[in-house]
């Protein structure tokens, strides 16, 4: 690996990051504000490399640096960093919306237990992620992917003392590694059938044979990975509880880091998809984002409606992979990146302002409960403005950003759906039209709840007591909102395809080109109908859906039951018979071995206090009385002859008294 100018840009992207949580993991403490200045600053670093490397290559550029990583037997591995048109615009939105959240929490954060580990643990995720971005082998990626869950789950149970936060760290932690397992054999059967892990070498050769078992298992295998990572049914079940963490972290997981590596590795190994595999991806896709859809329309927590929304946006870009569309699901991945994580700020904005009255009026409530909002338009101003224009963006709104990667996506969806022959492909499609409904209807309602008509709060010193949140909040929520606008992708307000970032990631020849009149007007009418029934749904209580429609929205299809009653249950019950089986099996025989050992040991005892100590004794007694019959037989003429005079002596007194 030389120390070129392109090989030290790649180098800084991911290295910056990383560097700031080592510098603020070991002597945070010590650092002025706990080092929150440095953390930002090395993610601006890092986001100027980013920016230069998409500078000098874009569109049909590439950069890579390689060193040899290590040897195993005969065989040396090489791993480095790889810049295309994906990863170089993958870097600058991932580092770009990391220094926007970490801005935004200097002043939500601020005041917090272990401010300065936050700002470490975002700087372990950012240059996590980066190196998913930029991993040049699936080796390498594969570790970095590994990292981006263990730094969730740092982030994700942050407030760990709070039961929700600890629990749903774990959820999201082993539900990723569910899906991790299908990623990690099918990275295990590349390597063994082409002896390679490298990107570039897998992508372009094509080596995979089509319609065959191995291209099936590997296919399915990698989207195991995405399942897990991108919240796809039937593994969506940990996003929502993520919301349990700070709100800047789920802007950072929902926009560009954890649920986007899921759909960024999708685009990575594209090529070694086989037809069999996309048309899975698509069904899962579009499953996943009609069902996000409907689960977001009853919620009442104001987090909770954009974690589901996240879950139905990230499934259309699954979908438009699986229909061959993956410059549609790139384009949808970057402005779902800045509306979501605008969202997510305002959100945020929000939840602050309301911890903030409630603290200054001593009230309690719940500062994310929708209900209890209501009027603050009023007074957070320009979050409103924010909120609405970010919120328009996910709506599928003409003339926002939203609009013009959604469109692209269900013209594809048509596209692939005539181009297949097959009549149950249409649902795909339908299933797409439907979400783009329903994704207005919840923005509509939310927006109508949490900004307009009055008070809900129940208390007027609380309301009085809320204010606009500061500068360095306020600026990132801003500068989110103009990038949710169309103009930053394409002149033309209408058509993705007059601009310039579709046309470089998907080529002239663009799925769904000829659908795009059809989906243009279809969709439109679509974000105006569904904003007209949300507004009608928060303002007119009649105005609902039928009670078991609510409740089957409200929880969530009833997933986390029947995860609970196919999962949970079984092993609880499994459990259970594993301590029976412990304390009644393995437990007894440990018992009956200890009794062994015990009497045993007794018996030994014995058998040496009687036998062994017995004949020692014996042994003993026979040597000293032959030793005393030896020692009168010495050799010394005086002892025989005191001996002799003795005897004689005794028996002359014994005769004379006798």
């Amino acid at each position: 690996m030389g120390t070129s100018l392109p090989t030290l840009l790649l180098l800084a992207i991911p290295l910056l990051p990383l560097l700031a949580f080592g510098l603020l993991a070991g002597f945070g403490r010590y650092l002025p504000r706990q080092g929150d200045w440095l953390a930002c600053g090395l993610t601006a670093g890092s986001f100027a490399a980013a920016l230069a490397v998409f500078a000098g290559m874009w569109p049909d550029g590439e950069w890579q640096a390689q060193a040899d990583w290590f040897h195993l037997a005969s065989h040396s591995f090489r791993a480095g960093l790889w810049a295309d048109r994906h990863a170089a615009l993958m870097g600058v939105l991932v580092t770009g919306v990391s220094l926007l959240v970490q801005l935004f929490s200097v002043g939500y954060m601020r005041g917090e237990p272990r401010y300065g580990w936050y700002f470490a643990c975002l700087g372990l995720f950012t240059g996590a992620m980066l190196g998913v971005v930029l991993a040049d082998n699936l080796f390498l990626l594969y570790a970095c992917w590994e990292l981006v869950g263990l730094s969730s789950y740092l982030l994700i149970g942050f407030w760990f003392t709070r039961p929700d936060a600890a629990v749903a760290a774990r959820n999201a932690f082993f539900i990723n590694r569910l899906g991790d397992v299908g990623f990690l054999l099918a990275l295990m059967l590349v390597f063994i059938l082409f002896g390679s892990s490298d990107l570039r070498f897998l992508t372009r050769e094509a080596l995979l044979p089509r319609n065959t078992s191995w291209s099936l298992v590997v296919g399915l295998g990698l989207f195991c990975g995405t399942v897990a990572k991108s919240a796809q049914f039937p593994l969506q079940l940990w996003l929502p509880g993520a919301m349990a963490g700070p709100t800047p972290v789920s802007a950072l997981i929902h926009a560009a880091t954890m649920v986007a590596a899921g759909v960024y590795l999708l685009l990575r190994v594209f090529p070694l998809l086989d037809v069999p595999v996309l048309t899975v991806i698509a069904a899962v896709g579009a499953v996943t984002a009609f069902m996000g859809a409907v689960a977001a329309l009853s919620q009442t927590d104001i987090k909770r409606v954009l974690a589901f929304s996240t879950i139905s946006q990230l499934g259309y870009m699954v979908m438009a992979v699986g229909v061959g569309a993956p410059g549609a699901a790139m384009l949808h991945l970057v402005t779902h990146a800045f509306f979501k994580a605008g969202l997510f700020l305002c959100a945020g904005s929000v939840i602050h302002a309301l911890h903030g009255a409630g603290h200054h009026a001593h009230a309690a409530f719940d500062a994310q409960d929708m209900r209890r909002m209501g009027g603050l338009r009023r007074k957070l101003p320009v979050t409103f403005a924010c909120y609405t224009l970010c919120g328009l963006a996910l709506a599928g709104l003409p003339l926002f950003s939203g609009f013009l990667s959604k469109d692209a996506i269900l013209a594809a969806t048509l596209d692939w759906a005539a181009g297949t022959g097959n009549g149950a492909a249409g649902v795909v499609p339908l299933l797409g039209f439907g979400s783009a409904l329903l994704t207005a209807v919840y923005v509509g309602r939310q927006l109508l709840l949490v900004f307009a008509g009055p008070s809900r709060l129940g208390h007027e010193g609380a309301y009085g007591a809320i204010t606009e949140s500061p500068a360095v909040m306020r600026g990132p929520m801003l500068l989110l909102a103009a990038l949710s606008l169309f103009l930053p992708f394409s002149f033309n307000p209408l058509d993705a395809g007059d601009g310039w970032l579709l046309p470089a990631l998907d080529g002239p020849a663009a799925p769904g080109r000829a659908w795009h009149a059809f989906t243009l007007v279809v969709s439109g009418g679509l974000a105006v109908l569904g904003l007209g029934i949300g507004y009608l749904s928060a303002r007119r209580p009649h105005f609902r859906a039928p009670a078991p429609l609510r409740a089957l929205s409200y929880r969530n299809w009833f997933l986390d039951d029947a995860f609970r009653l196919a999962v949970v249950a079984p092993g609880k019950i499994g459990a259970r018979l594993a301590r029976l089986a412990d304390q009644k099996g393995i437990d007894a025989l440990v018992n009956l071995a200890g009794v062994a050992v015990v009497v045993g040991a007794h018996l030994v005892s014995w058998l040496d206090r009687y036998v062994v100590d017995g004949a020692v004794r014996l042994v003993v007694f026979v040597t000293g009385r032959v030793g005393l019959a030896a020692r009168s037989r010495n050799g010394r003429v005086q002892t025989y002859f005191a001996v002799a005079l003795s005897v004689f002596l005794l028996a002359l007194v014994w005769l004379l008294l006798g």
